[in-house]
């Protein structure tokens, strides 16, 4: 038993040790890219809260829903637990009401004490567009409402079964384009989200330069996703660092894209992935992203993308979290940390900054050389 036990230990050890694979994605007009981040802020240390959590989530979460059917019941129970967050106490330093803007519901968030801003922060929430609401991401709402003084504005969106990522897209443009209508500072309007709220931020900053709107004061991205097929190994962008994401199983992304996109669904407007709208897109990007979740290396891509093209960007990224954790702003002190780092960029973007911005002592700037690589069959022709 026990030289079972070290010749499979054994086994692992030499695994480990491998070359890691690669991640591949050719964007538009452009030839193979090595992924870099360019004087990307690493956030080196991490709390004991957050390693528990992080291995919690990997161990129990991650196997529930790689094994969970990709069902109406399943939309149903996902929903059912999210309605619980309804009921969870509101902060008393916030003031809210119901509306609609553009035809789509929004709860609109402003703080009773706190820094006064003409700005408003159009929020969409994430959870793959099949999960999460208003009432889930109403912590994160209430601190950027608090840390930035603006209104900020949570987008009720269409999302699955009823509907497909086209009209996801077309509920959150709505809403933007109403509220640059409606606005009294159309040029201090950011927009921020996370996972999947994180590709809409991104499809309505494109949306807006297609479709002539002002565009967006400032982004505000926290682990967003930036195309339909992160799970794809047979693209150009080179992944530097393994992917260990906590929860987000990559064999499920196949599955759950056939309902993003439906056959007989209706085309998204513009690009289906934002990665390669980057030259739509001109307002200053901040992102948060972590070291191993699944997402990353399309993170830095757009951010190196945007760069390029001379667009002002901020990226964060962080060890030993998980996927979207500013969201966890209750659980987990980095949050925290994100949250203000992100309401000083939107502030400082359009000129409300009056102090230096916060830094997390606890990080460096890191830059990491890039080169074009070609593909081998290039090379061959």
């Amino acid at each position: 038993m026990w030289t079972s036990f070290f010749d499979r230990l054994t086994a692992l050890r030499s695994a480990a040790r491998m070359p890691r694979r690669r991640v591949r994605l050719v964007l538009p007009g452009r030839g193979p890219m090595r992924v870099v981040y360019d004087k990307a802020v690493v956030h080196e240390t991490y709390s004991f809260r957050s390693r528990v959590l992080q291995r919690t989530i990997r161990l129990v979460f991650k196997p529930v829903l790689r094994f969970t059917p990709i069902s109406e019941r399943t939309f149903a129970a996902i929903r059912a637990i999210d309605g619980l967050q309804v009921h969870r106490k509101r902060s008393p330093h916030i003031t809210f009401e119901v509306s609609e803007l553009g035809g789509v519901r929004v709860e609109r968030m402003r703080h009773r004490h706190g820094p006064d801003s003409e700005m408003t922060l159009l929020y969409l929430h994430g959870g793959g567009f099949f999960s999460g609401s208003v009432a889930t991401h109403r912590r994160i709402c209430e601190r950027l409402a608090l840390k930035t003084g603006a209104e900020v504005i949570s987008v009720d969106y269409v999302q699955l079964p009823e509907g497909t990522i086209a009209e996801s897209v077309d509920d959150a443009i709505s809403a933007y384009a109403a509220l640059v209508a409606e606005s009294n500072h159309p040029d201090k309007i950011v927009v921020a989200g996370d996972s999947a709220g994180g590709y809409l931020t991104m499809k309505v900053a494109e949306l807006a330069t297609r479709r002539g709107l002002q565009a967006p004061a400032a982004l505000l991205g926290f682990s967003p996703l930036l195309s339909v097929d992160p799970d794809r190994e047979d693209k150009a962008v080179e992944r530097i660092a393994p992917a260990r994401d906590a929860y987000l199983p990559i064999q499920r992304i196949a599955r759950i894209r056939e309902r993003w996109l439906p056959e007989d669904g209706a085309p998204i407007e513009g690009y289906a992935s934002p990665l390669h709208a980057a030259a739509y897109i001109t307002s200053p990007t901040f992102f948060v992203a972590v070291e191993d979740e699944l997402l990353r290396p399309e993170v830095e891509a757009m951010a190196l993308s945007l760069s390029e093209r001379g667009v002002e960007v901020e990226t964060h990224l962080w060890r030993k979290q998980v996927h979207a954790f500013p969201v966890l702003v209750d659980v987990v002190p980095e949050s925290e940390m994100a949250i203000q780092l992100a309401a000083d960029f939107a502030r400082r973007v359009i000129g409300e900054l009056d102090r230096a911005p916060v830094e997390d002592p606890n990080s460096h700037e890191e830059v990491l050389t890039g080169e074009l690589v070609p593909d081998q069959d290039d090379s061959a022709a």
